[in-house]
């Protein structure tokens, strides 16, 4: 067999395989049939099949795990999900707010440890510092 005939049989090969019956090529074609088994693939350890309701299966990457990818899925689905978790998003909420006043605070200490920390090294760090409190306090009134 040449290499213009292998060609070509695997071009044939990989069209049937696009249009073999059950496959889906977007989640979107699954919507409402239910996973009925999930079948890792040998050697492709992050692959796995979902054999979902009618014979119809979808190849598809591990589930993720990555905290930036799960807050991203669970903000995407919190118009769908928060009915029926409501008590856990609002524990979710709780736990952002810490987070967020926590890392808020960390950027307060780092900034003024930075400042503490390069005082002597940069003796007219104070004067500076002095001149930006006082144009902050001539401008607008911020809050404090």
């Amino acid at each position: 067999m040449g290499n213009e005939a292998k060609w070509n049989a695997n071009l044939k090969k990989v069209a049937y395989l696009k249009t073999f019956p059950g496959w889906l090529s977007s989640w979107e074609q699954g919507v409402g049939s239910c996973i009925e088994r999930i079948i890792p693939i040998p050697e492709q350890a992050r692959h796995t099949v979902l054999l979902l309701s009618e014979g119809k299966f979808i190849v598809t990457p591990q589930a993720h795990d990555e905290p930036q990818m799960v807050t991203a899925g669970l903000l995407a689905a919190r118009p769908h999900l928060e009915d029926t978790h409501a008590e856990a998003f609002q524990e979710y909420d709780r736990l952002t707010l810490v987070d967020q006043e926590a890392g808020r605070t960390a950027r307060l200490e780092n900034i003024l440890n930075a400042i503490d920390n390069n005082l002597e090294r940069i003796p007219e760090l104070k004067s500076h510092i002095r001149k930006l409190v006082t144009q902050w306090d001539n401008e607008s009134p911020r809050s404090s």
